[in-house]
């Protein structure tokens, strides 16, 4: 590929680098159409969403985030939707959407603006709507939901490029905020230390701003998780005692790695082939090499390549190929309308599953169970489902009767681990805990969602399960819908 690009630019293309309303208008606009029809669809695109509207819910009922309702993630994202749910209610996920799409566009323009920054003969609006485009090319439940990376891209985005301009301190505040919604962002702090230590002047001053920029990214950490009880807060944030990381053998990383990483290269060609067409054999600048790699990095902790981890490499990914983005030019040359081909078909490949998400995703189909707990049961009961289907709780508008939103923690069953047989990874005392729930709340109904048409929870039968003999002795099936069996407490 060719590397050459137009070092100066006329009046025409000084008109194109202005930024207007116009311009951010322009790019606000394609997102939306985008990411439609996402931006009206109530229902949850992936399981992640219900979870967290589901233990938004249980907060503002009382329960305390890691303690009365507890999850692996940052609290970012819950205490977003905890702010969203009593103004918009069933459309909370809707109205995420939209928060979501307003950050990416915001974003959007960051990366714009440092990209002419650094190199003036680029177009911002081409990379503010390739920036778009680029959240747009992945599935749509892993680039329409709302997601923990897709929550975290804006403050992450804030800290690089903060960093890149000397506002170290800033930078750091802004990478906590960003780890606030997903953990793997602190490897931003290695391209942070790269901008750090190039800071002019001697060595003392660049290891201060160093020190300065992580005690900033820490206390914003800890003041972040410190309103939910720092003790249990930092264990769930650091994952201690969990076995995410478990059940990892060389041929499932293979198997998985090569499917999933196959397919990201696929749909972000057009990205790899704009970056190549703006570097050739050229040095990437050692910060934005440093973010890339980090980024990746980011994105294979765990082992276990989900489409959507991806969405943390994608900023840098941009920026990568901006310098190919210099307006009507690139259009006059080979690869750069390749990669526009390719950028094409993969937002048309991933506008259909947008259209038609519950068909092309694991999405279970619960609406009718959903409504017949919500019948059966009166505002304030709570419910236990068995299963992975989180969509119960929040279709029902019913609050579990466990800290668990879902049963991962009590199965081990998690996504990307082939072969694993049940309760190999289940967490540490998650099993009696469970028990001690419901004992405690003894749920008006309990669901058995455990069936292979609702993400293969035949694999851990309601039958095998540690509180099979509980529910056994305590509760009688009522009803059967769509192959979920309904149980209320038995007649006395």
């Amino acid at each position: 590929m060719s590397s050459s690009l137009p070092d100066e630019a006329g009046s025409s293309d000084v008109t194109r680098r202005r930024i207007t309303p116009l311009n951010i208008a322009i790019t606000a606009l394609v997102a939306i159409l985008l990411h439609l029809p996402a931006l009206v669809r109530k229902a949850a695109l992936n399981s992640d969403e219900a979870t967290i509207a589901t233990v938004a819910r249980m907060m503002r009922h009382g329960a305390g985030l890691y303690v009365g309702v507890v999850d692996r993630k940052p609290p970012g994202a819950f205490v977003l939707y905890r702010v969203l749910e009593p103004a918009f209610g069933t459309w909370t996920l809707t109205a995420a959407r939209w928060i979501a799409l307003t950050a990416i566009v915001a974003t959007a323009w960051v990366i714009a603006i440092e990209a002419r920054r650094r190199w003036p003969t680029v177009s911002p609006l081409g990379v503010a709507l390739l920036f778009v485009v680029a959240f747009a090319l992945l599935p749509a439940e892993d680039s329409r939901a709302v997601g923990f990376e897709i929550l975290a891209t804006l403050p992450a985005v804030g800290a690089f490029v903060l960093g890149a301009r000397g506002r170290t301190v800033l930078a750091g505040i802004a990478l906590g905020i960003a780890a606030l919604f997903k953990q793997p962002m602190l490897l931003g702090a290695l391209p942070l230390a790269v901008q750090c230590l190039s800071i002019p002047g001697p060595w003392a001053r660049r290891l201060l701003r160093l020190t300065a920029a992580g005690l900033a990214c820490a206390i914003t950490v800890v003041a972040g998780l410190a309103p939910f009880g720092l003790r249990h807060a930092l264990s769930w944030f650091a994952g201690n005692g969990d076995k995410y990381l478990g059940g990892t053998t060389l041929s499932s990383v293979m198997i998985v790695g090569l499917e999933q990483i196959g397919t990201i290269i696929a749909l972000t060609a057009g990205l790899l082939i704009l970056g190549g067409v703006a570097w050739g054999r050229r040095r990437l600048p050692m910060d934005l090499a440093v973010w890339v790699m980090s980024s990746v990095f980011a994105t294979a902790i765990g082992l276990r390549f989900i489409l959507h981890y991806f969405n943390q490499l994608l900023p840098s990914l941009v920026l990568v190929a901006a310098p190919a983005v210099v307006g009507r030019e690139m259009l006059r040359r080979t690869w750069p309308r390749v990669a526009l081909v390719c950028l094409a078909g993969s937002a048309t490949f991933s506008m259909i599953t947008v259209l038609i998400a519950d068909r092309f995703h694991d999405l279970p189909n619960v609406d009718r169970v959903a409504a017949a707990v919500r019948d059966r049961t009166s505002a304030g009961d709570t419910v236990f489902v068995w299963g992975q289907a989180p969509e119960i709780y929040w279709l029902s508008q019913r609050d579990p009767a466990t800290r668990y939103p879902h049963v991962g923690f009590i199965t081990g069953i998690t996504p990307k681990r082939p072969g694993v047989p049940a309760y190999v990874l289940s967490m540490p005392h998650a099993a009696s805990n469970l028990l001690d729930d419901l004992k405690r709340n003894h749920p008006a109904l309990i669901i058995d969602a455990a069936i292979a048409s609702v993400r293969g929870g035949d694999r851990y039968p309601l039958s095998t399960s540690p509180i099979e003999k509980w529910v056994d002795d305590n509760y009688c099936a009522i009803d059967a819908i769509d192959g979920m069996t309904l149980m209320a407490p038995c007649a006395k």
